[in-house]
């Protein structure tokens, strides 16, 4: 059932899904915990789904000029190796929703340890050599908790990409991403143990809370340029972290 207080907190992550994908590529983690207070199992992934995808088309109609494509490309391959695992693991757990509610709060904390790491390392960072390992985890994270945002990152920002060019380049990535994950879902759903990824009422559901994410995208652009992104980012790892506390507890 849809209650008032679940309406006021997916339209807060679906106003932090717009901000991170026109602001602060990474923030998004927010989104998921969020959502991860009023939806369980399979149906987080899948309720979290459509507003990522509203998120993506608004970014990639702005920033896609920026998108370096010679860096997407070798990505590629190695995502849909991450997506064999994700479905993989989907059928290994079947109907044990408390093991995938375990597995997507270690993934998020996982997340959140990559991000702090990247906030407070002085130098360095990964080389195209590094693409096997950042894709398939990335491919494997997104895949089965929408949750793959701070690999990509850290993959990209060692690479030297300026902001403009990141957040092209992951516009255009994770629509692409984004847009196989539904074929996908809806098999699995239908063809294995453990529900569906999207019912009628989770889509009722992300339908009335769409407008955030609009919202989310007005007020992301006119911050962009100014707004103070280390002092959010820890912000956005401390929320994130809890959450995740709450589905491992």
């Amino acid at each position: 059932m849809i209650t008032p207080g679940a309406l006021a907190i997916g339209i807060l992550a679906a106003f932090v899904v717009g901000f991170a994908k026109t602001a602060l590529p990474g923030s998004g983690l927010l989104a998921i915990t969020l959502i991860a207070t009023v939806a369980t199992g399979r149906l987080l992934p899948g309720a979290s789904l459509p507003i990522l995808l509203a998120g993506d088309v608004f970014a990639v109609t702005w920033y896609r000029r920026h998108a370096r494509w010679d860096l997407l490309r070798p990505l590629s391959v190695w995502v849909g190796a991450g997506y064999l695992l994700g479905m993989a693991f989907f059928v290994v757990v079947g109907e044990a929703t408390r093991a995938l509610e375990v597995t997507i709060g270690l993934i998020i904390v996982v997340m959140v340890a990559i991000h702090a790491w990247r906030l407070y390392r002085a130098s360095g960072g990964p080389s195209t050599s590094a693409t096997p390992a950042y894709g398939t985890a990335g491919g494997f994270t997104t895949f089965v908790a929408n949750t793959g945002g701070p690999v990509m990152n850290t993959y990209l920002a060692g690479l030297r990409l300026d902001k403009e060019e990141m957040i092209g380049t992951l516009a255009v990535f994770y629509l692409m991403v984004n847009l196989v994950k539904i074929p996908l879902y809806v098999g699995l759903g239908e063809w294995s143990a453990g529900g569906r990824f999207f019912t009628w009422e989770s889509l009722g559901y992300d339908a009335l809370i769409l407008p955030g994410v609009g919202l989310g995208v007005l007020v992301g652009r006119r911050v962009f340029r100014i707004i103070p992104q280390r002092t959010f980012l820890v912000l956005v790892l401390v929320l994130s972290a809890l959450g995740a506390a709450k589905l491992l507890v």
